[in-house]
């Protein structure tokens, strides 16, 4: 058979059965078949890519890799992709490197060696990239460096740890967790602290450790925790390290909590959540959590979730802990478990309860009725009976004191609301049924008494049987039994009798229907049922929520007569809407998916047929593959619709010719008759034969000479035109020039899309006119897969007169390398280069940073007059820089500090903190410390910023000794506190804290500077030495009004008021227990409370013989 008897003899096939066809012509040629052999020869040797792409598939046959390594040469794009995916399948270590060798795409050489790494040929991983390392420090290779092996990986370190970028760091510590944290760890060990550059490294690397390594990436986050990094850096790992390894990472993070400075709950432990590995803990650990860091395991709903999991014996420990050391409004859950059998027992659980109920009050002596449902019932109705009653707070708030009323059981709940529920106003009513039906919640035996309370006001307002019969429909499902049907269904009647019925009342209705169903089948199907006979609609949304298989096919009977009722009924609307509410489970309801095939079938609606076709192929993919053929034989124009359309072109190319047949209109039930398609296949035309390529192209290109097409179908034209890899291209080129502005662009835009480049010569010429700004860009992605030698030569011939091609040139040629194009780029380098041309070199020099010229380029950038020019070089990519890169890259990032023009000192400044260079020399931090001098002090607070992030320990004496230098200017040192205050946080390294208690020591010393001495003390000092410093300052009388004001607000900030205010309360100084006062009002803030004691303290200040004490005590009202 030669090739055209056996093109002809696939044709009518789908693309399934095509490739099947050429994989045994493949296998048949490996075992020598002469004429397979030379039938594969011809389809290889032809000029149209359908057919060398068929040839290439016979390799899933012959396993020839030696065909694969030709095919990622190929001129198709089409061909060589799919080669590209062959060759780690189908090459040998030999054959693999030679196709790596051709590829020329980047994209497709990352996603080829990263297929070969995950296929474990790592000789010819590590052969190629050892081959491409040894010939030049590519960026690319260096960043698939870590697809190599541990020994190649070891032997290129010192190129990954100056040249890799993010991505190359993610890989590393996807590919060799442990080898990463082992190089991380050693750098951590070396330094004295965490430079900027090995803090940006560890970013990309950190998550991807704790997953792949936890037990590596403990160490590494125990060093950078003594290093003093903040936890919110590792936030991210330590998430996952909270799951793999909870007892371990506890342990780090509590290490970690008791060598900071004092923060309050959950402290360090804020980054995570123990919920999943609460278990693993232990009865210590726990104990320790709840006492200290209750915010570390969930609270309220989720609270029992990890509870019920522990053993036993944690349990008690946990229960313990609570009733004992428990602290802050956290926990109410616990009292459920908490058995109080014993005298001893109840008197723990009712002390623990007092101090709860005391802690969770909010400022006006309220707690959520949220929160107290996670109460047992006693504590529950106890605070619901308080806030009716005794909380005065509540008193002239009436509908948010109700709202207690549902936490009580309904018999008392009733009581409580009998004023409400008689009240003449429809609204009060509606609300206070709602609130007394929302009360079975926790009263599970007193649903049947709230379905009789709903039935006696059948009656009702339409609003008011609104609320009732939504607050039934909100109750948990498993409150309802099947003996409560019959109440519910004669409540839904009442409702549907009334004339007054609402639409948002017949809604809830139907919620209400569909959540029982759950509980009897037939009887939601009955209602539902009447639902639609009285209303004409119905909506089954949420049925399938939490809906497991086996209470799918329980319910199925049901639903099949709901589905055979409203199909012979022809509510379309109904059944569409019900097996879309059944979402996942729709697929083991058959009845229901027979009926949406009959629907798609005898409804003359492309709606409905649209949503039941759509639906049968996410949830029943077999009977929608039968169905399409079916369908189409019967009338084409089901193909009018997306799913139809889509599954012919991917799945049954077979069907597809007399779709593609423009000489008759569309006919059907779908069609006018009128009309020629063109159809939208929504893509899968690789999968087509050339031929129907071809045919499908003439319908396109017929769209397209039509001059009454709208900018929408030329755009769809146009887009599905560029893409049909075997259709003739020299049909599409014309429309580059057509006098149609939209159709001209949208061509030149879609040209490099063109399967073999056939529209680069088109691009270039569009170089030369007015279409260069569209063509320029385009050419970027012809140019990606084209060679070297010939993209060089394509922009040399680039007239660059228009600025935004000569930019584009400019970039294309960084992105080229070598030393050919890295000469043209120097050429540019002249003083009447426009600005943005300028600014492109500079990006374009990237990658050529080991050159001494590229740094003459730089330094004349530096001192460019537009300052626009010269801010541009601190964007050079410093994560990649060597040793000398790097000093080179300081000095002229110096140079622009020393700039006259601010905007571009602020820049840098804004982004000096976060730079990621060594700065071995330290050139740079001096620069940074002369520069808080500035005159703009707030420019000087940036650089104050940027030497706190980037000082070494060693280097604290000479911050400090700056700073006191400046502390006269006080424009500039009313900049530095909140410059300074901002890294002072609980776990802040010890060299910030050293620099802040040095300047803390020269405000000491300032009469004139009290506030600001409180402001920064506030953030630094424990309770101890801030009630000291705040005795000291009385002693010299230095509380004046301003520095009261900024005591008070260091109080609030203290960590441990309660103490601070024991330390002050004996003062001889009113002005010491004035703040003693404020300490206690800070201690009984919500999440602790107003306590019996706290109360007894608050009488004493009302009794304090000065007025500046017990006038403010006097106001202080505790709920």
């Amino acid at each position: 058979m030669d090739a055209a008897s056996f093109l002809a003899d696939i044709e009518p096939l789908t693309h399934y059965d095509r490739v099947r066809r050429v994989v045994e012509l493949g296998r048949a040629a490996a075992r020598g078949d002469a004429g397979a052999s030379a039938l594969l020869g011809a389809l290889w040797s032809s000029a149209q890519p359908y057919e060398r792409l068929l040839a290439l598939m016979s390799v899933y046959g012959s396993g020839d890799g030696a065909r694969v390594v030709a095919a990622v040469s190929d001129p198709s794009r089409s061909v060589r992709r799919r080669a590209s995916r062959m060759v780690a399948r189908f090459c040998d270590d030999a054959q693999a490197l030679a196709a790596l060798g051709a590829l020329i795409e980047r994209r497709t050489l990352r996603r080829t060696v990263a297929q070969l790494a995950r296929r474990k040929r790592q000789a010819a991983v590590d052969a190629f990239l050892g081959a491409r390392m040894q010939a030049g420090r590519d960026p690319l290779i260096v960043d698939l460096l870590p697809f190599g092996s541990e020994a190649l990986v070891s032997a290129h370190r010192h190129a990954i740890d100056e040249a890799g970028g993010p991505s190359c760091l993610e890989r590393l510590g996807v590919r060799h967790p442990a080898t990463a944290a082992r190089w991380f760890g050693e750098a951590i060990a070396r330094s004295k602290s965490l430079d900027v550059r090995l803090r940006y490294r560890l970013a990309p690397l950190l998550v991807p450790l704790a997953r792949r390594a936890p037990d590596a990436a403990l160490p590494l986050i125990q060093a950078l925790f003594e290093r003093g990094e903040e936890p919110s850096f590792l936030a991210g790992s330590l998430h996952l390290l909270a799951r793999s390894r909870p007892a371990a990472t506890f342990d780090l993070l509590k290490a970690r909590h008791e060598s900071g400075r004092p923060a309050p709950p959950p402290g360090v432990f804020g980054v995570v959540r123990f919920d999943k590995g609460a278990r693993a803990l232990g009865a210590e650990r726990l104990d320790y959590l709840i006492r200290h860091a209750w915010g570390a395991l969930s609270d309220g709903k989720k609270g029992p979730r990890w509870f019920l999991r522990l053993g036993p014996d944690d349990q008690k420990a946990v229960l313990r802990a609570f009733l004992l050391g428990g602290a802050g409004g956290y926990g109410a859950f616990l009292f459920r478990y908490v058995k109080a059998e014993s005298a001893k027992e109840q008197v723990l659980r009712e002390r623990a309860f007092v101090r709860w109920s005391c802690a969770a009050q909010a400022t006006d002596g309220t707690i959520a009725p949220d929160v107290l449902d996670a109460l047992p019932r006693d504590l529950r109705e106890r605070e619901a009976r308080r806030h009716l009653s005794s909380c005065p707070s509540l008193v002239s708030k009436p509908d948010r004191r109700m709202s207690y009323a549902r936490l009580l059981s309904f018999a008392e709940a009733r009581e409580v609301l009998a004023p409400l529920l008689g009240h003449p106003e429809g609204d009060e009513r509606a609300k206070a049924q709602a609130l007394l039906i929302a009360s079975v919640l926790h009263d599970r035996g007193a649903l049947a008494d709230a379905l009789a309370n709903v039935r006696a006001r059948k009656f009702e307002q339409d609003p008011v049987r609104r609320a009732m019969i939504g607050a039934l429909a909100a109750l948990p499902l498993g409150r309802f039994a099947q003996e409560h049907l019959e109440a519910v269904g004669a409540v839904a009647q009442d409702a549907l009798d009334a004339a007054d019925l609402s639409h948002a009342t017949a809604s809830a209705v139907e919620r209400l229907v569909v959540r029982l169903f759950r509980v009897d089948g037939a009887w939601g199907a009955r209602w539902l049922t009447k639902i639609l006979a009285v209303r004409g609609s119905v909506s089954t949304e949420g049925l399938g929520e939490e809906l497991t298989p086996a209470e799918a096919e329980r319910l199925t009977p049901a639903l099949a007569q709901l589905a055979g009722a409203w199909c012979t009924g022809e509510r379309a609307g109904a059944v569409l809407s019900l097996a879309q509410s059944l979402g996942i489970r729709l697929k083991v309801v058959t009845p229901l998916l027979e009926a949406l095939e009959r629907l798609s079938r005898e409804l003359p609606f492309v709606g409905v047929a649209a949503g039941a076709l759509g639906l049968l192929r996410a949830h029943d993919r077999p009977r929608f593959a039968r169905l399409v053929p079916a369908l189409l034989r019967e009338d084409r124009s089901f193909v009018l619709i997306g799913a139809v359309a889509q599954h012919v072109s991917q799945k049954r190319q077979d069907l597809l010719d007399p779709l593609l047949d423009r000489a008759q209109p569309m006919t059907g039930r779908f069609a006018t008759g009128k009309t020629r398609w063109v159809l939208d296949f929504g893509g899968g035309h690789g999968r087509w034969t050339a031929r129907q390529q071809e045919k499908y192209a003439a319908g396109l290109r017929a769209l397209l000479g039509d001059e009454t097409s709208d900018v929408p179908t030329l755009r769809f034209a146009i887009s599905a035109l560029v893409r049909l890899a075997y259709a003739d291209a020299s049909a599409i080129t014309p429309f580059a020039s057509d006098p149609r502005p939209p159709l001209r662009e949208m061509a030149i835009r879609g040209l490099p899309w063109l399967d073999a480049g056939q529209g680069v010569p088109v691009l270039i010429e569009c170089l030369g006119d007015d279409r260069a700004r569209w063509a320029i860009y385009a050419l970027r992605k012809a140019f990606s897969e084209m060679s070297r030698e010939r993209v060089l030569a394509e922009l040399r011939a680039v007239p660059t007169a228009k600025v935004t091609v000569a930019k584009e040139v400019v970039r294309l040629l960084g992105e080229l390398g070598g030393d050919d194009a890295y000469r043209d780029l120097l050429r540019l380098d002249a003083p009447k280069t426009h600005r943005d041309v300028r600014i492109a070199l500079l990006r374009a020099l990237w990658d050529h940073l080991d050159k001494p010229e590229t740094w003459d380029v730089f330094g004349r950038a530096a001192r460019d007059p537009d300052w626009i020019v010269a801010s541009k070089l601190a964007d050079i990519p410093l994560g990649r820089l060597s040793t000398e890169a790097e000093r080179r890259v300081v000095d002229l990032l110096a140079a622009i500090l020393g700039r006259a023009e601010p905007e571009a000192r602020l820049d840098l400044l804004r982004r000096g903190a976060y730079l990621p260079l060594r700065d071995e020399a330290r050139s740079l931090f001096r620069r940074l410390l002369e520069h808080m001098a500035a005159p703009a002090p707030e420019e000087a607070a940036e650089a104050l910023s940027a030497v706190l992030a980037r000082m070494q320990p060693g280097e604290v004496a000479i911050v400090v000794q700056r700073l006191a230098e400046l502390l006269p200017q006080r424009r500039h040192l009313m900049a530095f506190l909140p410059a300074l205050s901002a890294r002072l946080g609980p776990y802040a390294a010890k060299h910030c804290v050293a620099v802040a208690e040095g300047l803390l020591a020269a405000l000491e010393a300032d009469a004139l500077a009290v506030p600001q001495y409180l402001g920064l003390a506030a953030r630094l000092l424990p309770w101890k030495a801030l009630g000291q410093a705040l005795a000291e300052l009385g002693r010299r009388d230095l509380l004046h009004h301003d520095a009261m004001v900024a005591a008070m607000s260091a109080v609030h900030g203290c960590v441990h008021p309660s103490q601070l205010e024991q330390e002050l309360r004996e003062s001889p100084d009113p002005r010491l227990r004035r703040l003693a006062l404020e300490a206690l009002v800070q201690a009984a803030s919500p999440k602790n409370g107003w306590t019996a004691e706290r109360r007894e303290l608050l009488e004493r200040y009302r009794k304090d013989p000065s007025p500046a004490v017990a006038g403010p005590a006097s106001f202080i009202m505790p709920p």
